[in-house]
């Protein structure tokens, strides 16, 4: 069948249009064949990306979430650098942290002896500050390779061991921050409060805790406060419950016999603590009264 002039007419021109939006749309090249156009565009999407792209993609996506970590840049007061063992420690208060000080400057060399439990606290000041962060004027090259080391403990047991050791009275080894102590008092305890003591409760310590956002207190300061995860990168992230037993390899693997400090009470075991314990019987007896 033939075709009319006029059909033949309006195909042509459909046939125009189509090439020249192809060429306009697909092509930067105005004179290159419009079949080889269309078969490289096809090629293009049927072609997997190469092992490069993938790589450079989840490189981009990595150093989003992730980005490159710096150690030399950290400048958090509590963070150290022992040279000799090449360990970065970053140390959190009522976390085990003049224990772990004590035994990295022994490993380090700084120390000749360990000190008594009573005397751990002389790790603070002068011996641990000459290996702060916040006086490290180096190049990097050197703690970038380090091992980093955190302890982090259960927030529950810190918070309780800070309220027994800084603002209780007991006589084992509370009282040193009486001044924060009895402004709590002054600020939560009714005036017909019956309480003689005049240091807080630990109920007294949680509820101007809550109420206050927390105590203006590296002691009391949530654990994060001490990170720096932006630049950071961490090795090794252990438990204070069972700080012990992975200290004890991390010595080992450095060629150290060295073993830290137990805590006050002296009991390995982190159930049988005595933070431990008096945090069980707050979250019992509080539980009891929703009941």
């Amino acid at each position: 069948m033939k075709m009319s002039s006029r059909m033949r007419y309006l195909t042509l021109i459909m046939v125009f249009v189509f090439l020249y939006t192809v060429k306009n749309s697909v092509s930067s090249n105005p004179w290159q064949p419009v079949s080889f156009v269309i078969y490289q565009r096809k090629l293009r999407d049927l072609i997997p990306p190469t092992q490069d792209s993938m790589k450079n993609q989840m490189l981009t996506v990595i150093g989003k979430l992730f980005p490159p970590y710096n150690l030399s840049a950290v400048r958090q007061h509590q963070s150290y650098y022992f040279p000799n063992i090449n360990i970065f420690f970053t140390g959190i208060p009522k976390a085990g942290c003049s224990n772990w000080e004590e035994a990295l400057l022994r490993a380090e060399g700084r120390l000749d002896t360990q000190l008594a439990p009573d005397k751990v606290a002389q790790v603070h000041g002068r011996l641990t500050g000459d290996y702060s962060m916040s006086q490290y004027g180096g190049d990097g090259t050197d703690v970038n390779s380090a091992t980093s080391i955190i302890v982090l403990r259960n927030p529950w047991t810190r918070a309780v061991s800070g309220y027994r050791q800084k603002l209780s009275s007991e006589k084992t080894q509370g009282g040193s921050y009486t001044g924060i102590s009895k402004n709590i008092v002054r600020a939560i305890r009714p005036d017909n409060d019956s309480n003689p003591d005049p240091l807080c409760t630990f109920e007294e310590f949680v509820r101007y805790s809550v109420k206050n956002g927390g105590i203006n207190d590296r002691h009391f300061k949530p654990q994060t406060k001490f990170l720096s995860a932006d630049i950071m990168r961490y090795d090794k992230i252990i438990p204070l419950e069972y700080a012990d037993m992975m200290a004890d390899d991390i010595f080992r693997e450095l060629g150290k016999d060295i073993s830290i400090l137990h805590s006050y009470d002296q009991t390995t075991d982190p159930r049988q603590q005595s933070s431990a314990v008096k945090a069980k019987k707050v979250v019992d007896r509080t539980e009891r009264k929703k009941s």
